[in-house]
């Protein structure tokens, strides 16, 4: 800590308005220090001492203490990393040299390469954030001209420009950093001749500490704003890529861009390709009350031409702009930012303030960058809803094909003299691709028919509707079994279906006789069980559907009372295990043989609970049909 009477050993400034200073050189002087340990304060007040209104004093004042003094305002101001802190600090110091009643810090907007009120006192309020042109006024003449104007009478100066009401005297000082203009500093007056050469002096001495610490805060700013934005880019990749889910995604782009943006009213609308309008999805007023929402047609208001335009709109003055939609009363400038996905323009951010020339050149440009990295998100949860609702549609729909199918298996069976019949059906999907169907003969016959077509789901199931309605529409003629799968292979290649064919296996019994007639086109061949022996009856045949000129050939068996006949489609003996071992024929009939005895109800439910407890919780890959009649004992 400094004490009173100490000697301050303080470098001397460098670029330093005066001259012959040698930039390595220090001095000493004593310094008086208040209380609280601040020098700053205690030269302001011996500085003070002088009458800067009387022109020579500033040159009797000696070169040490206004480098001692310099040098201690660098100290403090070069501290400060808050531009809005840096000015208020900058206008505070220039109070203790000059008693001002109007004050203005001009900054240079790089992108326009112009200037704009940043900070002001007696000022209008809607001055802040209004932009200049370098040479336009006494600032715009300071600025480009890189050197202080001093007017002591504005009315008899035509570069002036009247914003403050009873203006006689203003002095505009550069402020130069690292040889370039970062703005103006600008002070007026109600009084004419109210600045001298002395005010000029020690504010372009002090301007360019001034222009360094305004600087570098802008620089700190600058940086802290993009490693925010970076961050935030970031953790928005992270956590939007994760949610599908639209209205929860939009929810949290606005939490995500509180982070970034301190906005007042805020929304996204998405482009309604069927109406051609933007539909508000999510808008927030001041983070909390919900604004009413809205649509606008594509190229109407300012939202509705930056979509169609595909470029940001910066408004300083929504009321000064034909395009803008007045949808809350409050607003005074906007700024929209289109949300491009593959070049084209899917919804724009929309962000309204209540201030005039709220939003700046930084704001756009972050936004701008959010949008890319938001529209992507927001087309995956919009192509995830699509898929959704396609889904949920998809679901009704086969769940009504379901029910279609379902009523064309039949759930009543055959009730014959000394004969049981009985089916299940067991589908691996909603829908399914196997079929059987039993067709009532002559003389107490019965035809049963047993299919699979290759595939699985919808595309299996209307194959199979197919020749369903064909088997159903021969049936009445009571062919035998070898003409009917050549009648149905025909009808079925005068529809060809590219890669889609069935096994089919056609039987007609005989009840008063107990004849089973048979004929196979590439189905398991049936498993016949006499006096708890089983055997399968085995007969050749293509596919139908496959060829153009396929013949089939027949199978006569005679049943005695007490005899089984099992068909079934290929989903049971191929039915897997975990290991991917089949259960396999052998299995099949094990279990038909040891349950020979019962009511083939009961023999078809054992079959079925003895195969999935083989599989345990393997998936069913293919559809599951057995059929069963037997032979009533005598």
């Amino acid at each position: 800590m400094n004490w009173p009477g100490q000697t301050a050993r303080l470098p001397v400034a460098v670029n330093s308005p005066l001259e012959a200073i040698n930039p390595n050189a220090t001095l000493n002087m004593p310094l008086e220090f208040t209380e609280s340990g601040d020098p700053c304060g205690t030269i302001f007040r011996v500085f003070m001492n002088l009458n800067l209104s009387e022109s020579e004093s500033f040159e009797n004042y000696s070169r040490e203490q206004i480098l001692a003094l310099m040098a201690e305002i660098s100290r403090e101001i070069n501290g400060i990393h808050s531009l809005d802190e840096l000015l208020e600090k900058i206008a505070d110091l220039c109070r203790q040299f000059i008693d001002y009643q109007i004050f203005a810090i001009l900054l240079v907007d790089e992108a326009r390469q112009d200037l704009y009120w940043r900070f002001t006192i007696g000022y209008p309020e809607v001055i802040q954030g209004k932009h200049i042109q370098f040479g336009e006024g006494l600032v715009g003449t300071a600025a480009q001209r890189r050197e202080p104007v001093l007017v002591p009478d504005v009315t008899k100066d035509p570069r002036y420009i009247d914003l403050v009401a009873g203006v006689r005297s203003e002095l505009a000082i550069p402020l130069i950093s690292r040889n370039r203009v970062v703005g103006v500093l600008d002070i007026e007056s109600p009084k004419a001749n109210y600045f001298h050469a002395s005010h000029q002096k020690v504010l372009t001495l002090l301007a360019a500490q001034l222009a360094v610490a305004i600087d570098n805060a802008n620089l700190y700013e600058n940086l802290l704003a993009k490693s925010e934005m970076l961050e935030t880019l970031n953790e928005i990749g992270r956590e939007l890529s994760s949610i599908l889910d639209l209205e929860p995604l939009l929810k949290k782009v606005a939490e995500l861009l509180q982070r970034v943006f301190r906005y007042q009213v805020f929304s996204i609308m998405l482009v309604d390709e069927e109406e051609q309008v933007l539909r508000s999805r999510l808008a927030v007023k001041f983070n909390r009350d919900a604004v009413e929402k809205s649509k606008i047609p594509l190229g109407k208001g300012l939202v509705g031409s930056a979509v169609t335009r595909k470029k940001s709109l910066r408004i300083n003055d929504v009321s000064k702009d034909p395009r803008y939609i007045s949808v809350l009363s409050e607003t005074r400038s906007e700024l929209v930012v289109p949300l491009i996905y593959k070049d084209k323009a899917i919804g724009v951010f929309d962000l309204q303030s209540p201030f005039l020339n709220y939003f700046t050149q930084a704001h756009e440009d972050t936004l701008s960058a959010l949008a890319s990295h938001v529209a992507v998100a927001i087309e995956n949860a919009r192509l995830y809803e699509r898929v959704v609702a396609a889904e949920a549609r998809l679901d009704r729909e086969l769940k009504f094909a379901r029910e279609i199918q379902s009523s064309l298996i039949p759930d009543r069976f055959p009730k014959l003299p000394g004969t049981s019949f009985w089916a299940e059906y067991r589908p691996a999907r909603t829908l399914g691709g196997d079929l059987y169907d039993f067709f009532p003969y002559k003389d107490e016959k019965v035809a049963i028919a047993i299919g699979d077509v290759s595939g699985k789901g919808a595309p299996a199931a209307l194959y199979a509707a197919l020749a369903s309605g064909i088997l159903r529409t021969r049936a009445g003629r009571e062919y035998p079994p070898a003409e009917m799968l050549r009648l149905v292979n025909v009808s079925l290649r005068q529809r060809t279906i590219e890669g889609r064919f069935m096994s089919l296996c056609y039987a007609v019994f005989d009840s008063k006789t107990h004849v089973l007639q048979f004929a196979n086109s590439g189905a398991p061949p049936p498993i016949v069980c006499k006096g708890g022996k089983s055997q399968l009856l085995s007969v050749g045949g293509f596919p139908l559907g496959m060829f153009d000129k396929a013949e089939y050939q027949e199978l006569e068996v005679q049943l005695d009372p007490g005899d089984l006949v099992v068909f079934f489609t290929d989903g049971l003996s191929e039915a897997r295990d975990l290991r991917g071992e089949e259960f396999g024929m052998e299995r099949l009939q094990a279990v038909i043989e040891n349950n020979f005895s019962l009511p083939v109800k009961k023999l078809l439910e054992k079959a079925f609970s003895q195969i999935e407890k083989f599989t345990l919780d393997t998936r069913r890959y293919d559809d599951q049909t057995a059929v069963a009649l037997k032979v009533a004992p005598e």
